[in-house]
């Protein structure tokens, strides 16, 4: 979106805000979010709706005055703002926002605009029991949630890590000791703080990955809107969701891939589909049962990364294709130490529903006191090949790890990357006479392995397949459609 200097235009957008504001403060109690894109009619927080009844759209004539600007005639009901909410920052003791142009600073439960600012001025929020106390020009005080809104929504707005588009939402951390930081921004601008940090920059022979990957992020968006509610935004803008950095960075072409893809989303059966992705499948894809507890989806097989006609995978040119990790005796001892009593209070505290039992202890063994490493072994496998069951024999038991969190046990010894690559690995084990010497893991890719494979696609881009080649390749099943704008 381009800056603009044109009265009528800054006219036009300041009235568009206004009336968002309202749109989104009526309803329920719980800070006040923008409307989202959604698919089918959900309540906001704390309030039952049924499933087949939405909101009414606000009509021209009811939405309020706004001091600076008045609503707009032709607003349509019919086309809601779509606005998401993105939780850059939790549980902060002090924010400082800026905007780069003119603003508005409102309590975002009402709409109430509390200040003006000049391009630059700071708004300054911290906690004060379950309210935000804000500083901003010569005024202050405290409200439940407060609001950084660009009067022309050209201009960027920047908090440490960076600058965004849309706009800033402060809220008390739920359940927390600070405050949370969200970003309100529309679909397809978030998408440009996305597409490049999850698949890369890359030229244009490589740009029907780019736009298949835009669709996947689109798709897995519209999906997953609401799913971190009860944290006051919906999505996460790290890994735990989708990498997003704002206007940080953005890329020229893979913005071109998101307009050209616009608005389409993957569907299966009526929905959204989960349209998982991951950096490297190291040439076999694999279904959702080998990786985490949870269904199998039609439209998620597991399926080798190669052409019909047979030749190398896709993904084989990714320098994770093939990767090897190596800890000395001793040092994979300390590692298991620590990690091996996470996983079995993970396992615990309901992260994992495999079948079995995460840990048998020896006589008199403790699950949180492993003591030495007497032996490693893989029990089983999925499919596709990746690890569904690792047996680690230590001093006090046998540990059963199984699916993807093997990748959480086994971490790298330099930490880089956090955890293992993949699952997809074979043991190494040399010994000292009968005593463990060095564990390697022998790999291949980079990622859970479902879905999208990021640089089997950008092979196939290579390849002269088309956007729609990769996507049908890696969804199978799965139809492209318009994603529906609604508001909650």
């Amino acid at each position: 979106m381009g800056r603009s200097s044109h009265p009528a235009r800054r006219a036009t957008c300041a009235a568009l805000l206004a009336a968002a504001v309202w749109l989104a403060a009526g309803g329920c109690g719980g800070p006040k979010r923008l409307p989202a894109v959604v698919t089918s009619p959900r309540p906001r927080p704390g309030v039952e709706a049924p499933v087949d009844a939405a909101p009414a759209p606000a009509t021209v004539a009811e939405l309020p005055a706004h001091p600076v600007a008045p609503p707009i005639p032709w607003l349509e009901p019919a086309e809601p703002l779509r606005l998401l909410g993105v939780g850059l920052l939790e549980d902060r003791p002090e924010l400082e926002l800026r905007a780069e142009g003119a603003a508005w600073v409102r309590d975002a439960d009402s709409g109430h605009t509390l200040v003006a600012l000049e391009a630059g001025e700071p708004l300054t929020c911290r906690l004060a029991g379950d309210e935000v106390a804000w500083e901003a020009g010569a005024e202050s005080g405290r409200v439940r949630s407060v609001a950084l809104q660009p009067v022309d929504p050209g201009f960027l707005v920047s908090a440490p890590g960076g600058s965004y588009r849309g706009e800033f939402l402060v809220i008390a951390t739920p359940h927390g000791h600070g405050l949370t930081l969200v970003n309100n921004v529309e679909l397809e601008d978030y998408l440009k703080g996305v597409v490049p940090w999850e698949i890369g920059r890359h030229d244009a022979t490589k740009f029907a990955a780019l736009c298949a990957q835009a669709v996947a992020a689109r798709t897995y968006t519209v999906a997953r809107i609401g799913s971190r509610q009860a944290r006051g935004f919906d999505l996460f803008a790290t890994v735990m969701d989708q990498v997003y950095k704002g206007a940080t960075g953005e890329d020229a072409r893979c913005n071109e891939a998101i307009a050209a893809t616009a608005p389409l989303v993957l569907r299966h059966a009526g929905r959204e589909i989960e349209a998982y992705y991951s950096a490297c499948c190291g040439g076999s894809s694999c279904a959702v049962s080998e990786v985490w507890p949870k269904p199998d989806l039609p439209y998620l097989r597991q399926a080798a990364d190669k052409s019909s006609r047979g030749g190398n995978a896709w993904c084989s040119g990714s320098p994770y294709y093939n990767w090897r990790e190596t800890w000395s005796a001793k040092a994979l001892e300390r590692l298991l130490q620590r990690t091996l009593p996470d996983y079995v209070d993970y396992m615990a505290q309901g992260g994992g529903a495999w079948g079995g039992v995460s840990y048998t202890p020896s006589r008199g063994g403790s699950a949180g006191n492993p003591g030495a490493l007497r032996e490693i072994a893989i029990k089983h496998r999925t499919p596709s090949g990746r690890v569904s069951e690792l047996a680690i024999v230590m001093e006090s038991g046998t540990y059963h790890v199984r699916g993807d969190r093997v990748r959480w046990v086994l971490t790298p010894a330099g930490g880089n990357p956090a955890i293992l690559r993949s699952a997809l690995f074979e043991l190494e084990v040399v010994r000292d006479d009968e005593r463990l010497s060095e564990i390697s893991v022998r790999g291949r890719g980079f990622g859970h392995g479902i879905g999208l494979c990021q640089t089997g696609a950008l092979g196939m881009a290579a390849a002269g397949q088309s956007w729609r080649d990769i996507l049908a390749h890696y969804y199978p099943g799965a139809t492209l459609d318009a994603v529906t704008r609604q508001e909650r």
